[in-house]
């Protein structure tokens, strides 16, 4: 790897000063961004975000590799914070996607967050502290032709910004709603529906529920009971309540 150009040994005191001076930077340029609990961010903030990173951790690694690199908000991801995507073919060979979860975002308030085996204080720190878990996929995936949660990969991530884990425990609809109602995915559930109640079992926990009602004009199938078919609900999370 002689002809990589960027360090993969970065020592702890340089990865906090740099990741310091890109959050400054940042809330320096985007009033939304600087507010507690955050209240907007700008793409021009993502482009910037990524051109610093770029620059002060790669040196100009990624720009020269990718023949683009776009970050995006996605209001959709409600169980990652962030997610690297690689699209080898269209118009761009080498395109990529780093799509930053802004459900995430908008609703963390007052730290400390613990994520990726390091304690951010603020929202953004832990968002940065995400974005630079995707930017190491983007490298693994540039350096390697494909990326994961591999031994390799976590010796690329600690290498570069201190990470020493690929978890975090940032509040996410689901977990929110698990603390507030007790309802996980696999909790029995009843709802109103056309002036009757329903239950069934919870299959996914997002922005609505999806609940699986036995029926035996059902097309659908839960893993562990193959003879009893059901039919598919979307339901808002305020109409669950925890069966009897």
């Amino acid at each position: 790897m002689s002809s990589v150009l960027f360090s993969m040994n970065n020592k702890p005191d340089n990865i906090v000063q740099m990741r310091r001076a890109i959050l400054r930077d940042l809330t320096s340029i985007d009033t939304g961004f600087s507010t507690t609990p955050v209240s907007s961010i700008h793409a021009s903030t993502l482009t910037r975000m990524y051109q610093l990173y770029d620059r002060l951790f790669f040196n100009g690694y990624l720009s020269r590799t990718y023949e683009r690199i776009d970050v995006t908000m996605s209001s959709r991801l409600l169980k990652s914070a962030g997610k690297f995507i690689h699209h080898p073919h269209g118009p761009y060979v080498r395109y990529a996607e780093i799509r930053m979860s802004s459900d995430f975002l908008f609703r963390l308030k007052q730290g400390p967050f613990e994520l990726n085996g390091l304690t951010a204080s603020t929202a953004q720190e832990a968002f940065l502290i995400v974005f630079e878990h995707e930017l190491c996929h983007a490298a693994e995936n540039a350096l390697y032709g494909s990326t994961g949660h591999s031994e390799r990969f976590l010796s690329l991530a600690h290498g570069l910004f201190g990470h020493t884990k690929t978890t975090h425990d940032l509040p996410t609809r689901s977990s929110e709603t698990a603390e507030k109602t007790g309802i996980v995915v696999g909790s029995r559930v009843v709802f109103p529906y056309e002036g009757r109640s329903l239950s069934g079992i919870v299959s996914y926990l997002g922005k609505t529920a999806r609940v699986m009602v036995p029926d035996p004009r059902g097309t659908y199938y839960l893993k562990n009971n193959f003879r009893q078919r059901y039919l598919k609900y979307q339901v808002p999370l305020s109409l669950l309540r925890l069966a009897q």
